[in-house]
C-alpha cells in the first residue's frame, strides 16, 4: 500500500461546515430570545441578527475557498481524493443551510 493516511485536519473539514451552521442556529435564535426578553429596539435586534448570520456565512466560505484552490493529494491516493471531493461539496451545502434555516428569520417579525 503506497499511500499516505489521510491527516485528521481533512476529517475535521467534513464537519466544519455544519458544525458552524449548528452555532449558527444556536447563536442566533438565543440572540433572538435574549432581545426580546430585554426588549431590544427592533433596528437594533435585526442589525445583531444579520451580523451573526453574515459572520457564519463568512466562517463557512472561507475555507470552502481557500480549499476549492488547492488539489486533492495524489500521495493519499483514491481515499483522499474522494475526501476531497465531499469537503467540496459539503462546505455549500452547509452554506446553503445557513441561508435557507436563518434567511427567514430575518423577514420575521422580531417579537410578540
Amino acid at each position: 500500500m503506497d499511500a499516505r493516511a489521510v491527516p485528521p485536519r481533512r476529517l475535521w473539514l467534513l464537519a466544519l461546515g455544519f458544525g458552524l451552521w449548528c452555532t449558527a442556529l444556536v447563536v442566533v435564535y438565543s440572540m433572538h430570545a435574549m432581545g426580546c426578553a430585554f426588549g431590544w429596539r427592533t433596528e437594533v435586534l435585526r442589525w445583531s441578527l444579520a451580523l451573526v448570520l453574515l459572520v457564519h456565512l463568512v466562517a463557512i466560505a472561507w475555507p470552502w475557498y481557500r480549499y476549492a484552490k488547492s488539489a486533492a493529494d495524489p500521495a493519499q491516493g483514491e481515499t483522499g481524493a474522494f475526501l476531497h471531493e465531499v469537503i467540496l461539496w459539503t462546505l455549500p451545502k452547509a452554506f446553503i443551510a445557513v441561508v435557507l434555516t436563518l434567511g427567514p428569520v430575518m423577514l420575521l417579525s422580531t417579537c410578540i
